[in-house]
């Protein structure tokens, strides 16, 4: 088959320490044939600066705007480009060598999305590398959606990224996808790096954005709200009510510690399994005390966006229900753009 056309579509804002390096890395990748484009979403830092400096000296197209979010860049970014598969990269990412030419054999094989590996540029701090760990050695459910491809004609049937979310667009997005007889791969070769979170402040404001998203994703797809995740969620507002029982009788007072550490304990049978894939033990040790604070962020993230809906202050989203006919479904009706 005919190697594919894949337009690379970076999104970008205030990334000024990190778009020259990430826009390099795709520049000179060893693919015959691709084109660049950056969606600038109203840079405000000198990001665009950069960005000018290089246009001026390759082939890469800018596209400037006002701040509207990822995801309307990213939709942008698709109307403007011209490839037979759409990559999506985030600013801060670095793609590296190889990625590009690896990526474009996946689609030779009949896949309509294939999703890499996101790796830690900062991997020598113990919290970022241990988030890689936490997010690439295991069986992910969807593709990263900050290092991530899709063919024209899926996205031309599925729809294109919901600009209604505050997060998690590139999960509903696959999810559509995926319920409308899209098929996907994970693909180990085709890799970015980026900065994670290197604190555990850090950490805690990131989840607690893609809390705010996982809400939302629960309403376009309820399956995604588990019994599994709704049994962590109720174990976290136990542990965050127990103090209460004081009030009842001060032995009950031993009631918050313990739920603390049973919570942890929970979290102890998915870090043996990374654990033995990778046989890290210094931070593996340290996983089961970063997914407790994630549940936690996601469980305070997704109250405040119920809470946010309940007052009138953001608007709730109606399922994602399948059309009998799939070929029948138009991003320009299904979503806003």
């Amino acid at each position: 088959m005919p190697q594919p056309k894949v337009s690379v579509i970076v999104s970008c804002y205030n990334k000024v320490d990190t778009i020259g390096d990430c826009v390099e890395s795709i520049l000179r990748q060893d693919l015959d044939e691709f084109e660049a484009i950056v969606v600038d979403d109203g840079s405000t830092d000198g990001s665009l600066r950069i960005l000018e400096a290089l246009e001026a000296r390759s082939s890469l197209r800018i596209l400037r705007g006002e701040h509207k979010g990822i995801s309307a860049t990213k939709n942008k970014g698709f109307a403007a480009s011209k490839g037979d598969v759409l990559l999506f990269i985030d600013g801060d990412c670095i793609l590296e060598h190889g990625s590009l030419a690896e990526l474009a054999r996946c689609f030779d094989e009949a896949f309509d999305c294939v999703g890499g590996e996101l790796r830690a540029i900062n991997s020598s701090n113990l919290i970022a590398k241990t988030v890689e760990l936490m997010q690439n050695e295991v069986e992910r459910k969807w593709p990263f959606g900050a290092n991530v491809a899709y063919t024209r004609r899926t996205l031309e049937k599925t729809g294109l990224f919901d600009e209604r979310m505050a997060a998690g667009e590139d999960a509903e997005l696959y999810l559509r996808a995926m319920k409308l007889g899209s098929k996907s791969m994970i693909n180990r070769k085709v890799i970015a790096r980026t900065n994670n979170p290197d604190s555990v402040v850090d950490f805690f404001r990131q989840r607690l954005k893609w809390g705010k998203g996982f809400c939302q994703l629960t309403e376009r797809h309820p399956e995604t709200f588990t019994k599994k995740i709704k049994v962590c969620f109720i174990w976290m507002v136990a542990m965050l009510l127990s103090p209460l029982l004081i009030l009842l009788d001060t032995r009950l007072a031993l009631a918050f510690p313990a739920l603390v550490v049973y919570n942890l304990m929970r979290f102890t049978p998915g870090t043996v399994t990374i654990y033995k894939r990778t046989g890290d033990a210094k931070h593996c040790a340290i996983i089961p005390v970063l997914r407790f604070l994630n549940a936690l962020a996601y469980l305070y993230g997704w109250s405040c966006w119920r809470l946010l809906e309940l007052l009138g202050r953001a608007k709730s989203l109606d399922p994602f229900v399948p059309p009998s006919d799939p070929d029948k479904l138009s991003f320009s009706t299904d979503l806003p753009t």
